[in-house]
């Protein structure tokens, strides 16, 4: 991936494969992630909490996060086959097209890799607007996952669907059909409580924010309307301090 910037936010690394204490930017803690595991279907969940769990402040994530946080979303989606998330988030977070520094894009070409990831959208009922930025754009190439029947009317994105309610079955198809071996989800809490109930989700990449939110409508929570049939044992691989900001990244133990 591109160089970072000079001026690019930089984490004390506390735990990681590279010397503890380090100073890294967000393009050297992930630098190892992409080859990390064997070419097979890889489902890592992207998150930001407060300290006491709640995932938004006044139903937005960003007022939790800060550059540091977001240096770490780009450079995940930097490296990823695929970028999903649940129609709620792309509709109230304004989702546009998924890589937009041209840079990076041109970089994802020449490691094989193509330009846009693919975006990948959970819809239960397809209600999408077809002039949100993302489907908007002519360049972005998007599947949508549905047990809805009928299309969006036209939009400039290139849009397949996965006609089914079955996560399992979909993270299948999009990785035997699309070839996304590597698989970002930026929730909502729907979302990956779904995929938690069916022991899908292989990382977790936690931000925490060092603010406390409480019981504040549109707080959410990091899961949410569904549960695993016992708890997913976690196992910490990094954590990275930035102005009293953690950033750590867990393997899923099951």
């Amino acid at each position: 991936m591109p160089a970072a910037k000079t001026d690019a936010p930089r984490f004390v690394s506390l735990i990681s494969q590279s010397t503890p204490r380090a100073m890294v930017t967000a393009e050297q803690a992930l630098s190892d992630w992409r080859v990390d595991g064997d070419g097979d279907l890889r489902v890592a969940l992207n998150m930001i909490a407060s300290v006491d769990g709640r995932i938004a402040i006044d139903g937005r994530s960003a007022a939790l996060g800060g550059p540091a946080d977001r240096a770490l979303f780009h450079a995940l989606r930097a490296r990823a086959d695929a970028v999903m998330a649940g129609a709620g988030t792309v509709r109230i977070e304004h989702y546009g097209p998924i890589i937009r520094d041209r840079r990076v894009r041109e970089q994802r070409t020449k490691e094989g890799l193509s330009a846009q990831p693919l975006a990948v959208i959970v819809s239960r009922r397809l209600d999408l607007d077809p002039a949100l930025p993302l489907l908007d754009d002519r360049d972005s190439r998007v599947v949508i996952v549905t047990p809805a029947s009928g299309d969006l009317p036209y939009c400039r994105a290139k849009v397949d669907y996965i006609r089914t309610a079955s996560m399992r079955t979909a993270l299948a198809e999009l990785h035997e059909s699309h070839g996304a071996h590597l698989i970002v989800c930026e929730g909502g809490p729907s979302l990956s409580a779904s995929l938690a109930a069916e022991s899908l989700i292989d990382e977790l990449f936690l931000a925490t924010s060092p603010q406390l939110v409480g019981d504040a409508p549109g707080a959410g929570t990091l899961l949410s309307g569904g549960a695993p049939a016992k708890p997913l044992s976690l196992e910490l691989r990094m954590l990275l301090l930035h102005d009293s900001q953690l950033y750590a990244r867990y393997i899923s133990k099951g």
